[in-house]
């Protein structure tokens, strides 16, 4: 059993893929943290440029630069908004800046833009579209500490050393539909921090019994039934087809 780990690990990492995990990595790949900044970062001197740095991924001035995903899109593709470069002064006033945007419209698949694009618009907080019992699921996802687990907008990935995949799954991956089965199932993780059907699995349960971070168990008092109604309805917006 031992021996196969690899190869088993290597094949739930490649069901873990989803957009923002994509992006996330392409990200690194591409340079993008070289000028952004990963978390914790501040901004470096940009002369030249309106507000006198580079923007770092999550600062919370998102609307300073860009209206919606859409605008991110196109930074990303063409190195500003279309509306940018269409305006002669904004033209002018790039032309001065020290640094500026790389435009990978050439350089990168369509694809690869799209998942650069989910990346920064999750690591923002933006989702175009997330509204109603989503929008607050995602809240509460937050406040409770969940994506710092299972990762920037449940996309999952980080290290979990000794389980049996190596990290801790997400929610947008394939991994979760064979973790999670019904929301039945997934009341019962969150409320025991563990699942019966894989408890009985012995492969589950060896790995399970040593990996390094678990599960914690949230009760009533902690997340209500509204709560995980909320959760759930997050979860699902995720996974739907156009973000995967």
């Amino acid at each position: 059993m031992i021996a196969a780990v690899p190869l088993g690990r290597a094949l739930l990492w490649h069901w873990e893929s989803n957009p923002v995990l994509r992006g996330r990595l392409l990200a690194r790949e591409q340079g993008c943290f070289n000028c952004h900044l990963p978390d914790g970062g501040k901004e470096i001197p940009n002369p030249g440029s309106r507000w006198g740095s580079v923007p770092k991924f999550q600062a919370g001035n998102w609307r300073m630069y860009a209206e919606d995903c859409r605008e991110v899109r196109e930074f990303i593709r063409y190195g500003a908004p279309r509306a940018w470069l269409d305006d002669p002064k904004v033209r002018d006033r790039l032309k001065k800046q020290r640094l500026r945007m790389p435009a990978y419209g050439k350089t990168l698949s369509d694809e690869e833009i799209e998942d650069l694009t989910a990346f920064a618009c999750a690591k923002e907080g933006v989702f175009d579209g997330l509204e109603g019992l989503a929008a607050q699921g995602l809240q509460i996802a937050r406040k409770q500490g969940c994506t710092s687990c299972h990762g920037l907008a449940g996309a999952g990935g980080r290290p979990n050393p000794d389980s049996i995949a190596g990290f801790i799954p997400g929610f947008a991956g394939k991994n979760f539909q064979d973790l999670v089965t019904s929301r039945a199932e997934f009341e019962e993780w969150v409320r025991t921090g563990s699942l019966k059907r894989l408890e009985s699995n012995p492969v589950a349960a060896f790995f399970w019994e040593r990996q390094r971070l678990s599960m914690p168990a949230y009760g009533p008092a902690v997340l209500t039934p509204e709560d995980l109604d909320k959760l759930w309805a997050w979860i699902t917006w995720m996974r739907q087809d156009k973000k995967r």
